[in-house]
């Protein structure tokens, strides 16, 4: 299996990983903005889609890339959207719909790759956290659904996020397996990684 390193650094197409970040956030965020500043070198387009606080920290540490990040903006290569916000967009009731999901970010991904043809994206999505941290598990896991539907028609990435501790019993429930099964990779800050049985490979 890839290290953690790897799979940011050089993510494979429909990858989807998620780190498990209990209370340090901050390394949260080195790693968001070490996967997103690698794809940033590399020419990938770069979605972003984080809460207030962790979007000024990622972003922070991108503009200190020099002028690259400013560059990218510029050319269309980099999408920044609210956490919150874009969440907003898509529920129905409490639950995300898949129309309005794939009008809202499968448009931004669009969007993003018609900015950077030839080249692959890499998205942070941090809206499932958000659901989870609010006791909306089961449209924390319909979301992630949503998001690997998306990811089979697009030559892109995704890493996303969840404040959950495994160390501290957080995480025994039947949504919490569903959870892990919807990715390709979880890794349980700082100690653990490990592929998903269901989806131990992107394809």
């Amino acid at each position: 299996m890839s290290s953690w390193t790897e799979l940011l650094e050089r993510p494979e197409p429909k990858q989807h990983v998620v780190q498990l970040y209990g209370r340090d956030d901050q390394l949260l965020t080195r790693h968001v903005g070490q996967y997103l500043a690698e794809g940033l070198r590399r020419g990938d387009g770069l979605l972003l889609i984080a809460t207030g606080a962790h979007t000024e920290a990622i972003v922070r540490g991108l503009e200190e890339e020099g002028g690259a990040f400013a560059a990218a903006a510029l050319a269309g290569r980099v999408l920044v959207l609210d956490a919150e916000a874009t969440l907003t967009r898509f529920l129905v009731d409490g639950s995300p719909s898949w129309e309005l999901f794939e009008d809202v970010v499968g448009t931004a991904v669009r969007g993003l790759h018609a900015h950077v043809p030839g080249r692959s994206l890499r998205a942070f999505g941090e809206m499932v956290g958000v659901l989870w941290s609010t006791g909306q598990t089961a449209a924390a896991v319909r979301l992630e659904e949503y998001w690997n539907r998306l990811l089979e028609d697009h030559a892109a990435s995704l890493f996303c996020a969840y404040p959950i501790d495994v160390f501290h019993g957080e995480c025994e429930t039947d949504e919490f397996t569903m959870l892990a099964a919807a990715h390709t990779h979880v890794y349980a800050a700082p100690r653990t990684l490990f592929a998903s049985p269901a989806r131990s490979a992107p394809g």
